[in-house]
């Protein structure tokens, strides 16, 4: 490994990490090397390697065990969301789009799934989210917290945890550049309330229409704020 030097160090190090864990192909319960042993790995401080270290752990990576050390995690879809996003939310700003446009062709690509596993229960829960959205009075914390329950409700009876895991990235990343898009509350409620009526009229047409409206108007909205 090499020398790591510039401004955002533990984030480059918490990369460094991960190419290890991957190129080391470590499973789940192996343990890194010692502290000691990765900072002269890295060719960094172990302040700036406990940094990195810290948001592994919070991401749920690894685990630090008393007397053992730094311990891989199994797999689960949250550790893959957040890796993914980490990896987003660089100086780039065009990832953003980006991280859009694959959302959308993954989205629409399980929309006949998603429509066909959707119970009525399921249903009646994206119609109170949408209900719930008029009362926020802007597009707040609370409006995308529902947002995203929303599309998590959509697909959550495929327990494809990856398609999960990627649409929480690239959710994530969207809210976290908000500013860039243009927000129009009444706009952003009809979006989701189109595909609440469409799966009511049982009609796959209208909801795939729906969809399609749906991440049009996101892909649009950033363009204009260029």
């Amino acid at each position: 490994m090499k020398n790591i030097k510039s401004k955002k160090l533990y984030f480059k190090v918490f990369e460094e990490i991960k190419s290890y864990i991957v190129s080391h192909n470590l499973q789940s319960g192996d343990r890194l090397p010692t502290e000691m042993e990765m900072a002269e790995l890295l060719g960094v401080s172990r302040n700036v390697l406990r940094e990195a270290i810290k948001t592994l752990e919070i991401i749920g990576v690894v685990t630090s065990k008393p007397g053992v050390g730094m311990i891989v995690n199994s797999f689960n879809s949250n550790f893959l969301s957040s890796c993914m996003f980490l990896n987003l939310i660089g100086d780039n700003k065009e990832l953003v789009g980006q991280s859009q446009e694959v959302r959308t062709v993954m989205e629409l690509g399980f929309a006949k799934k998603s429509f066909d596993s959707m119970i009525k229960e399921d249903i009646d829960t994206l119609q109170k989210l949408v209900d719930d959205m008029n009362f926020s009075e802007t597009l707040n914390g609370d409006y995308y917290l529902l947002d995203i329950e929303f599309h998590r409700t959509m697909y959550k009876r495929l327990q494809n945890h990856v398609l999960s895991a990627f649409v929480d990235s690239a959710w994530e990343c969207e809210r976290y550049y908000k500013s860039m898009f243009a927000q129009n509350k009444e706009i952003n409620i009809d979006k989701h309330q189109r595909i609440v009526d469409a799966l009511v009229a049982k009609d796959y047409s209208k909801y795939l229409e729906a969809l399609e409206y749906h991440f049009n108007y996101n892909y649009k909205a950033k363009i204009q704020q260029k």
